[in-house]
């Protein structure tokens, strides 16, 4: 198949599982394009005549109408789409002009098959890029555990109830210790270190920083990997990639053992039944079973030939 995507070039975490997609439909055979809405820019890839349209941002305005199939692919949460004051809008627009969409997360299903008939595929994550890796001369993340913030912040989307989780973890666990990072906005830095030092939180806040290059070897240097998002979860699941346990009160994937609320002492007492249960679950295989992109694709396939 030719696959033609629309993606706006930015840094996020829809890019991220967009190129993700693209590089494994490749893998599978499929001739690939990436797109940026608006322009004549492609950013990889190369496709003529496309079989079907793939939405992840907008799409270009010569091709809403040349009667090619569309499928917009639904990144974000419901109702972070529509905090924005954007998202929610823009989908509203293009709805009409998709034959279908698709999600990765059974729970937002109710919203978008409310707008546009909606397809389910597992969330997965590229398992070439996120993988554990040799330590040898890399220094593990101080604390026993070592918890992990590192999702991209914004608005809502902060650690905070991670942090006054942490400080019930640190009070059975003196070794503990909590590494924020990722944090881009400098008024978000600063309202993070004010609550460190009224909280009397600094001794089990090591780091507050921004972002870092290799995220890969930044997991596999954390024992406990941590979300503040709610209802859903995003990229934290790459974790389990790196073999690491992932604890999010929007993670409910069925069987999992360190389910959590959106409550401090519920998030605290599932990052203490991790870590004094760790190995009761192979995290690394977690992954290979239910988050694997290969798998992604290959469903999602099978959801656009059934446009052709």
């Amino acid at each position: 198949m030719k696959l033609q995507h629309w993606m706006k070039k930015e840094k996020s975490g829809l890019v991220s599982t967009t190129l993700e997609l693209v590089k494994y439909e490749e893998k599978a055979g499929h001739q690939v394009e990436v797109r940026q809405p608006g322009e004549n820019d492609v950013l990889y890839g190369g496709v003529t005549d496309p079989d079907i349209h793939l939405i992840h941002s907008q799409l270009g305005i010569k091709a809403y109408h040349d009667g090619k199939p569309k499928v917009m692919w639904m990144h974000g949460e419901p109702l972070s789409s529509v905090g924005n004051g954007i998202s929610m809008k823009a989908i509203c627009d293009l709805a009409p002009t998709m034959d279908a969409f698709i999600a990765m997360r059974k729970e937002e299903m109710p919203i978008w098959n409310s707008i546009k008939r909606t397809y389910l595929v597992p969330k997965g994550i590229d398992l070439e890029k996120f993988k554990p890796i040799d330590m040898m001369g890399t220094t593990k993340l101080e604390g026993s555990p070592a918890v992990l913030y590192i999702e991209n912040w914004r608005g809502q989307r902060n650690p905070l109830y991670v942090c006054r989780a942490m400080e019930e973890v640190y009070k059975k666990f003196p070794d503990a210790k909590l590494h924020l990072m990722n944090v881009k906005d400098p008024k978000m830095k600063e309202t993070f270190q004010a609550l460190i030092k009224q909280c009397r939180w600094w001794p089990f806040i090591r780091t507050l920083m921004g972002p870092v290059g290799d995220v890969n070897k930044v997991y596999n240097m954390a024992d406990i990997v941590v979300s503040g998002l709610f209802p859903l979860y995003a990229r934290g699941i790459e974790a389990f990639g790196a073999g690491k346990a992932f604890i999010g009160a929007g993670y409910k994937e069925t069987g999992y053992p360190w389910q959590c609320e959106l409550d401090p002492m519920s998030m605290a007492d599932a990052i203490t039944r991790c870590w004094e249960n760790y190995d009761l679950l192979k995290y690394r295989q977690w992954a290979q079973e239910r988050h694997d992109v290969a798998e992604t694709v290959r469903q999602s396939i099978d959801i656009y030939q059934r446009f052709l």
